[in-house]
């Protein structure tokens, strides 16, 4: 299988990583700063995963049956692209709500297509090194993003006014960045010749991924497997259990995320500069502890490292609460809540890395697209019920429980991998 003229399409995902680091955490803020309360916030959250979830299976079969990966590519960044500025222009929160569910219906196009044109464009041995490209352009974008979040948010209010005007600029720039990419695509995309069938890859990106406040991914094959085929075939039970085990972690991670930016507002009385800072030392360490992590878990195994992260992120979580009823000045708290959200930058790479290795070792030979489809599938409703749950309990009841409530998640998820017999081997 070679590679094609227009093979470098995908540095189309460095401006669209910068796009999404611009206006993920953005978010929650901006909604808030429309009028939302916690629950609304929470709301806002899960509308992108509401909208992805069927959005990938319908794309993911428009792209099979057509054959063709460009245009699905250039769906996905434009209609990014017109839902940030749909974003960009909300006045109420069912405006808002709606950009949400755009951006999560339009974005979820070029999930399936991405990952495929990618290997239909290379030959099958460089499938991984091209990943890992693509991957670390990805994550490259969204540190980026972040930082020029924390610019625009610190001098954009002295340029076009504070409030609501400097986010919606931020918006209509993270817009024009995706338009930029569907420029890319345009511009340098070539139909492959020999096509990849989705069902026939096997091939789990454990690269550098950067962990999204809300849950749209940029490089999708497999969606929804069923856990048990025609034949009545089930995935093996310890697969079925790590499944639940992902579920939950990401319930609870979701619901952590879906109050964490407010929470330092209101809190902490933290400014947007500051609050993007605080995220982008998550992202920072992540991507950084990549290569040293894969080292620990071929020696130390999958299963105990994703252990550790996860029950890393489920003190590292409580902490943020804790901090909150000490008295400290701004600066010292400002810097112990960078020190911390870096710990939890570093339990997600170990999470990432471990995960993607279980799910490889314990899919079947026979079974290896339902699994991967049933792995993608468990992340994406566990990104849906987790910022429903987190911001109903933060509206309703107050931070302390809605911190409990995920931490809460994130150790039932610990526990079923905990109690799972699982072999590294």
């Amino acid at each position: 299988m070679g590679r094609t003229d227009g093979s470098h399409w995908y540095y189309s995902y460095l401006p669209m990583g910068i796009s999404g680091g611009a206006t993920s955490t953005l978010i929650p803020l901006f909604a808030y700063a429309l009028g939302g309360n916690l629950f609304h916030v929470g709301i806002i959250a899960a509308a992108t995963s509401v909208a992805s979830v069927p959005a990938f299976i319908l794309w993911g079969g428009a792209c099979d049956r057509r054959g063709r990966r460009k245009p699905f590519l250039l769906i996905g960044f434009l209609g990014s692209g017109i839902a940030l500025l749909a974003m960009a222009a909300s006045r109420t929160m069912s405006e808002f709500y709606l950009a949400n569910l755009l951006a999560g219906f339009l974005g979820a196009a070029s999930g399936p297509a991405g990952t495929v044109l990618l290997m239909e464009t290379s030959k099958r041995e460089d499938w991984p090194a091209r990943l890992a490209i693509m991957s670390r352009m990805t994550a490259t974008g969204w540190v980026a993003g972040l930082a020029l979040g924390i610019l625009w948010l610190a001098a954009g209010p002295g340029l076009v006014g504070g409030g609501l005007t400097s986010m919606r600029y931020l918006f209509a720039i993270g817009a024009a960045l995706a338009f930029c990419a569907g420029f890319v695509v345009q511009a340098a995309t070539r139909e492959a010749a020999v096509r990849v069938d989705r069902k026939d890859v096997h091939l789990v990106d454990a690269h550098p991924r950067v962990e999204r406040g809300r849950y749209l991914p940029m490089r999708i094959v497999h969606f929804v497997g069923p856990l048990a085929d025609s034949s009545g075939n089930r995935l093996p039970r310890p697969l079925r259990a790590y499944l639940l085990c992902v579920l939950l972690l990401f319930g609870g991670f979701t619901a952590f995320y879906s109050f964490f930016p407010i929470f330092l507002s209101q809190v902490y009385g933290f400014g947007n500069p500051e609050i993007f800072a605080i995220y982008i030392a998550s992202q920072v360490t992540s991507i950084a502890m990549y290569r040293r992590v894969a080292g620990w878990v071929s020696s130390r195994g999958s299963r105990p490292m994703q252990l550790y992260g996860s029950v890393g992120r489920s003190v590292l979580f409580s902490s943020f609460f804790l901090l909150g009823i000490v008295g400290l000045g701004d600066l010292p708290r400002l810097g112990l809540m960078v020190a911390l959200h870096a710990g939890v930058g570093a339990c997600w790479a170990m999470i990432n890395v471990a995960s993607c290795t279980l799910v490889s070792h314990l899919a079947p030979d026979g079974a290896r697209a339902r699994a991967l489809g049933a792995f993608n599938a468990v992340q994406g409703f566990g990104s849906i019920f987790g910022p429903l749950l987190g911001g109903l309990v933060a509206a309703l009841f107050g931070y302390g429980l809605a911190f409990a409530a995920s931490v809460a998640l994130v150790l039932a998820g610990t526990g079923v991998l905990w109690t799972t017999r699982i072999s590294d081997a």
